[in-house]
C-alpha cells in the first residue's frame, strides 16, 4: 500500500520536518467455505492467503471491525551541501500480537519502516535501515482496500543497505538485506542461519506511459540445527512489474519466478524449500505468481480496480499432503471520494487455496473465502 504525501510540514535552519499518515476504519464481512474463521487471527484483519481453512465444514458469515492499518510517519530532509539527507520512520498497528477486544481495542504499535536516504547528487543515493525491499516494485501494487491485496504479489520490508545509480533515463539499483529461511519438515521458521545476506539487483526505467523495473535476487536458504545436521543452498528469483497510465485510467502487474522465492511471495504463502528428513539436504522448491489489475475512474470522485491473480508451487513428492500447491484471488472494489484525501469504499474479495494432496488420502484439499470489506479512509 502505498505512503500518503505528507501535509504538514515545518522548517528548522537546513531541515524540513514532515508528518502525516491517515486514519482507516475497515468492517469485514468474511464466509468461508471450509471453517468459520481463517486459521490465525491476521487472516481476519486483511487477507493472508496462507490462512484460508481447508478440511472443514463452512461456518457462518465472521464480522470484524479494526482501526489497526490507521498510520503515522516522520519524515525529515536536511542539505548538506552535497546533496541532501533524508529520513523516514513510520508506524501501524496491523499484525501486532499484543492487545485484544474484551475492553479498549488496544494494540501495539510496530516499526514499518526506519531508515536514512542520502541523495549523494541528481543520480546517485545510498539508503540504509528498514524499508520495502529492492525486490518489491511498490509503485505496481494495485489501489485496494484490503492491507496487502492480491495473492501473487511480492510484499517484503526488512533492513538493507542499497545504492541507486541512475542510467540514462532509468536507474540501477544493487541491495544488501537481511535473511531468513523458510523451510517445510524444519523445526524453525524462519531458520536465521544465512552466512550472507540477500542480494538484490533492479533496474526501473519508461517506455512512453509505461513504467516497468526488472529485479533479480540470489539468496542462501540455510539451516543449522542443534542435532548437528545443517544445509545451505544458493537460490534465485526474478520479478517484472509495472504500471501503464492509460489516460486516467491505468494497467498495474507484476511476475515472479524462481527457487527462492519462498517468504517474499504473498505473504510467506510458501516455503522456499523442504529439508530431506533422510540425508538433511535441502531441496528448493520453483514457484510463481503474478497478478493484472485494472483501474477505472468512472468520475473525479468515483473509481474502481479489478484484480485477477494467482500463484503456485512445483512441490516435490516429499512434502506433506497438507502443504499449499496453489493459490488465486479476485479483488473488485468501487471507491468514492467526496472530499480531497477521503475515500470511502467497498471490495469484494474471492480467494482459494489448494493443497498438495500426493497421496490423494485427503477428503478436501482446496478451500475458499470470500469477503466483503468497507473501508473509511482519511489522510492527513
Amino acid at each position: 500500500m502505498e505512503n500518503p504525501e505528507p501535509t504538514q510540514a515545518s522548517t528548522f535552519g537546513d531541515t524540513n520536518i514532515q508528518i502525516g499518515g491517515y486514519v482507516k476504519l475497515d468492517s469485514i464481512f468474511s464466509d468461508y467455505s471450509d471453517g468459520s474463521s481463517a486459521t490465525a487471527g491476521v487472516g481476519e484483519d486483511f487477507l493472508v492467503p496462507s490462512t484460508i481453512p481447508v478440511g472443514g465444514e463452512g461456518g457462518d458469515v465472521h464480522y470484524n471491525a479494526h482501526a489497526k492499518s490507521t498510520r503515522l510517519f516522520f519524515k525529515s530532509s536536511t542539505d548538506v551541501g552535497a546533496g541532501s539527507v533524508n529520513t523516514h520512520i513510520e508506524i501501524d498497528a496491523m499484525a501486532g500480537a499484543q492487545g485484544d477486544e474484551r475492553i479498549s481495542n488496544s494494540y501495539a504499535q510496530r516499526l514499518r519502516h526506519a531508515y536514512v536516504d542520502w541523495k549523494i547528487d541528481g543520480d546517485r543515493s545510498l539508503l540504509a535501515g528498514q524499508s520495502w525491499s529492492t525486490f518489491f516494485n511498490v509503485g505496481a501494487l494495485p489501489e485496494g482496500l484490503d492491507f496487502v491485496g492480491p495473492v501473487g504479489t511480492i510484499f517484503e520490508r526488512q533492513p538493507q543497505i542499497r545504492y541507486t545509480q541512475g542510467i540514462g533515463s532509468g536507474s540501477l539499483q544493487f541491495a544488501a538485506e537481511n535473511p531468513a529461511t523458510t523451510l517445510y519438515n524444519g523445526a524453525e521458521n524462519p531458520y536465521d542461519d544465512n552466512s550472507r545476506p540477500d542480494l538484490i539487483l533492479r533496474y526501473n526505467n519508461s517506455i512512453g506511459d509505461l513504467n516497468y523495473s526488472v529485479a533479480s535476487m540470489s539468496r542462501e536458504l540455510a539451516y543449522d540445527r542443534s542435532d548437528a545436521s545443517s544445509d545451505s543452498e544458493q537460490g534465485y528469483a526474478i520479478s517484472l512489474s509495472g504500471k501503464w497510465q492509460l489516460g486516467r485510467d491505468d494497467l498495474r502487474f507484476m511476475y515472479s519466478y524462481g527457487n527462492a522465492l519462498g517468504r517474499y511471495l504473498g505473504l510467506n504463502s510458501y516455503r522456499a524449500g523442504i529439508i530431506d528428513p533422510v540425508n538433511g539436504n535441502i531441496e528448493l522448491i520453483d514457484q510463481h505468481g503474478g497478478y493484472v489489475a485494472l483501474r477505472h475512474f468512472w468520475s473525479e470522485q468515483w473509481r474502481s480496480n479489478l484484480v485477477l491473480s494467482a500463484t503456485a508451487a512445483d512441490n516435490p513428492g516429499l512434502v506433506a499432503d497438507t502443504t499449499p500447491s496453489s493459490y488465486q484471488s479476485l479483488h473488485l472494489n468501487l471507491m468514492y471520494s467526496p472530499v480531497p484525501k477521503m475515500t470511502l469504499g467497498g471490495e469484494y474479495i474471492y480467494a482459494s487455496k489448494e493443497l498438495e494432496n500426493t497421496s490423494g488420502l485427503l477428503a478436501d484439499d482446496e478451500g475458499d473465502m470470500q469477503r466483503m470489506q468497507l473501508s473509511v479512509k482519511y489522510v492527513f
